[in-house]
């Protein structure tokens, strides 16, 4: 169970934005991306295998997923990197893969914290301003890495970039390359001319493509990080448990900024009676792919229940062009969809219809068990999901 809270609601998202191009045409990349939301954070891992071609590809695999592994188990960020940074240190000396990294932790709050190793500096950009991000650098072991602390406000972007970027006309245009202070001018005068900046990761590999010639010196990827206010979507499905926190459940799904779906007509009845006003019939179809859709004032998408949840759970990754007009299927996916964050509120009281043979026949999943298929989707696709029992 995972509860979440107002201030939750209020959080920043942070937007990940790739443009990648290899050394070689149809090798794999030596550059590797990690990244994984929490309630509290979100963590971006970018990593540079040494070599080239699938060993480099190995190399940073398996240093991305050890940083998170052992941020997952509760080690801070500079112990985990500490433990990474060891085994560098001992690749330089024996043949096991070794991997620069830049490892970027960014609380919902907006603060951030960052520690990489063998990479270029970081990027940040506010408005037509853009900036290195200050490094301190330190000992860890017997290796330097650099660490920066700063906070990144609404609409704030961080570029991080491997050093196939920085390298880029080393010897040809550049006698050292481009290197940071050139990416980031770049950046800046991109920023200045008010371009769209989901677009400049793209402009960046265009420059290495132009300065680098035919053939890419390294691997090359730019990352853009866009720090923005969370669209969130809100779900009330399934009465509570216990009947005496109707009203104290509802009051508080109303409370909650953001957009607001109820599913179950139980719930819908209940949220109606809670709030004085009249369920009202939106759409009523015999058809099996339209389950029935109401209306609430108040409320965004008002639909059936686990019917509703079984099948939006089934078209979720599928092309939103696709889906049928007019129904409140196709209405709950659009709506999770376009969301940064989704906040389900599901009850637990027992409904013994749900337990009828002919949904198990139809192979309608109930309430407990389709909510974190959602949920399981819903993370894949990038976003940040939270789920309350009630």
């Amino acid at each position: 169970m995972i509860k979440t809270n107002q201030a939750s609601h209020n959080k920043r998202y942070v937007g990940i934005s790739v443009a990648q191009v290899n050394k070689s045409s149809g090798a794999v990349c030596g550059d590797y991306l990690l990244s994984e939301r929490s309630e509290e954070a979100t963590t971006v891992i970018l990593c540079d295998g040494i070599g080239s071609g699938i060993k480099a590809h190995i190399a940073a695999v398996m240093c991305a997923n050890r940083i998170m592994e052992l941020l997952r188990l509760g080690f801070s960020l500079r112990q985990a990197c500490e433990r990474v940074v060891a085994t560098m240190h001992e690749a330089r000396t024996r043949d096991i893969p070794f991997s620069a990294f830049c490892v970027c932790r960014m609380l919902n709050d907006g603060q951030a914290a960052m520690i990489s190793y063998e990479m270029p500096a970081a990027v940040i950009a506010e408005q037509s301003a853009a900036s290195l991000v200050e490094r301190r650098f330190i000992t860890l072991g017997s290796e330097v890495i650099a660490e920066s602390h700063f906070h990144l406000h609404t609409r704030s972007c961080l570029f991080l970039f491997s050093d196939g970027v920085t390298q880029a006309g080393m010897g040809r245009v550049f006698k050292f390359g481009w290197q940071e202070e050139g990416v980031a001018s770049f950046i800046r005068s991109a920023c200045a001319r008010c371009l769209n900046t989901e677009d400049i990761p793209g402009m960046i590999i265009d420059k290495v493509r132009q300065y680098s010639g035919p053939t890419y010196g390294d691997d090359s990827t730019v990352v853009l990080l866009r720090c923005r206010r969370a669209k969130t979507v809100h779900i009330l499905t399934g009465p509570p448990a216990d009947r005496q926190l109707d009203r104290k459940v509802v009051e508080r799904f109303m409370r909650l900024p953001g957009s607001k779906i109820i599913c179950g007509s139980t719930t819908a009845d209940i949220a109606a009676r809670c709030l004085g006003i009249q369920v009202k019939n939106k759409q009523i179809s015999d058809a099996y792919y339209k389950p029935p859709q109401y209306e609430i004032s108040g409320i965004d998408l008002v639909t059936e229940g686990v019917l509703t949840l079984n099948q939006a759970c089934n078209i979720l990754g599928v092309d939103p062009d696709s889906y049928e007009e007019d129904s409140c299927v196709s209405g709950f996916c659009t709506l999770v969809r376009s969301a940064d964050a989704i906040n389900m509120l599901v009850g637990t009281a027992v409904n013994s219809g749900h337990r009828n043979i002919i949904f198990r026949q139809m192979g309608v999943l109930p309430r407990s068990v389709i909510v974190q298929r959602i949920a399981e989707k819903l993370k894949e696709m990038g976003k940040l999901v939270t789920v309350e029992y009630l």
